[in-house]
């Protein structure tokens, strides 16, 4: 019990938990906007924005490629060295490549997203819909900058209240909009409404971290943007392309069903879209419930970044942390799954409505994934701070590659039910990369042992 105690005074559980009371706002801020569009927009509606939505979302991530989560680990190391330059070319580099890559996305959208629509979904509208969605990457640059400059020097708790704030604004946003009576159209507004007010909203908690910590306070943003023309790309932009690697498996392809639920032949369209809006209601509440670890994910990362910048980590150490990590938060999540089952039922009967009870089975297979994901949140982690993220790559393009095929197939055999069976299941084939770790820790602890950057193990 006094071990148990004393936790409360480790800097990183203090993170953790200050993280996680964030991240049930956000979650419980998603799940409102969900009911609200759900039980205002209808089923079919409701299905119609979703897929527009997905198609925004699915062409930032491939395009973005994880700026923000390299920039936090290269600010974070720049910040343990007292490396002012670093820092400032940290920031500015991914002012830089956030601002061509939400161009790119901005053209692509308008460019493919119409003819999608039209060819796959029969309704160009949708893809019209996720064009102008798609405007909303412009403003996600200033987000980004915010993120990184508090969560790269561990100020979880001003990251947290500019979480919660800007995400409690969102509710009241669509709220809005759909009391407009606009429909699809107004939750667009609404939408890109949100994303503008959150830029500024960044814009003034970053001023607020310039006035606190010394040593913690990020520079100025004039000296920030004046270094965006010469900012060293290249390195921070291959690690951002080799985190969105890394994660495509967990986040890029369990997503593909909202894209190909609409487009399967064997239904009509609006009938496509009724059935997208069932497994969008699921795919949320299985996505919040997996949400519940980020706090963990977020906290480790600057943690380690700084621990990498000031000194070497002893070796045995940084296995052990990861390990009781990986089985803290795995065997948390396989309880929450376990007792989410009766209360997601309950969930979707009484706020989405009688309607919508399709999504429970959608539900349990969707969630399925979330008994491993637990498991798996030192796998990012681990790879970034061994300086092993190339071993990863071939993991991932075998694994996504499977995981993609078994949507696809599961999607033309069994229909939205196959979807939800091969999206959650696949998480499964995280747990080759958990081997993969025991492994590397095992091999290296025998060969050399003692103190050990984990750049330097084998």
């Amino acid at each position: 019990m006094k071990r148990l105690l004393d936790l409360r005074h480790r800097q990183f559980v203090k993170d953790a938990v200050v993280l996680q009371l964030a991240t049930l706002v956000q979650v419980g801020t998603y799940f409102a906007t969900s009911v609200l569009t759900a039980r205002y927009l209808g089923e079919t509606h409701f299905g119609r924005w979703n897929t527009a939505r997905e198609i925004y979302q699915m062409a930032w991530f491939l395009v973005s490629m994880g700026v923000v989560n390299a920039t936090v680990s290269r600010y974070s190391e720049s910040v343990g060295r007292q490396d002012r330059r670093g820092c400032v070319d940290a920031l500015a580099a991914s002012i830089k490549i956030g601002s061509v890559t939400s161009v790119a996305v901005l053209l692509l959208g308008f460019v493919l997203g119409p003819w999608i629509a039209r060819e796959y979904y029969s309704d160009e509208q949708v893809g019209w819909y996720g064009a102008i969605l798609c405007i909303a990457g412009l403003f996600e640059v200033v987000r980004g900058l915010t993120v990184a400059a508090l969560q790269g020097t561990r100020q979880m708790r001003e990251f947290a209240w500019f979480d919660i704030t800007t995400n409690s604004l969102r509710v009241v946003i669509v709220w809005a909009a759909l009391e407009s009576g606009w429909g699809i159209p107004g939750v667009i507004a609404a939408f890109l409404v949100h994303m503008l007010v959150a830029g500024l909203m960044a814009l003034r908690w970053y001023a607020r971290a310039r006035d606190g910590h010394a040593k913690l306070a990020p520079p100025p943003l004039r000296e920030v943007l004046a270094a965006v023309p010469r900012a060293p790309v290249r390195q921070l932009f291959g690690l951002s392309y080799l985190l969105a690697l890394n994660k495509s498996m967990n986040t890029l392809v369990p997503r593909l069903g909202l894209l190909l639920i609409p487009a399967l032949a064997a239904i009509t369209p609006d009938d496509a879209f009724r059935k997208n809006g069932h497994y969008a209601a699921a795919n949320n509440l299985a996505w919040g419930l997996g949400l519940a670890m980020t706090g963990v994910v977020q906290t480790l990362l600057p943690a380690l970044g700084l621990k990498l910048g000031q000194t070497d980590v002893p070796f045995e150490r940084l296995g052990g942390l990861m390990r009781r990590i990986s089985l803290l938060a795995g065997g948390l999540m396989v309880v929450a799954t376990l007792i989410s089952v009766p209360v997601m039922y309950l969930v979707i009967r009484v706020f989405y409505g009688e309607a919508y009870l399709d999504s429970f089975d959608l539900y349990l297979w969707l969630t399925s994934g979330n008994l491993f994901i637990g498991f798996a949140v030192i796998i990012e982690p681990f790879y970034i701070f061994s300086g092993r993220l190339k071993a990863a790559i071939p993991f991932n393009f075998v694994m996504a590659g499977l995981h993609a095929a078994g949507i696809v197939v599961g999607g033309q055999l069994w229909g939205p039910i196959g979807v939800a069976a091969a999206a959650g299941l696949g998480r499964a084939f995280a747990g080759f990369h958990l081997v993969y770790i025991w492994v590397y820790f095992r091999r290296a602890a025998r060969r050399r042992g003692g103190p050990l950057h984990p750049g330097q193990a084998p």
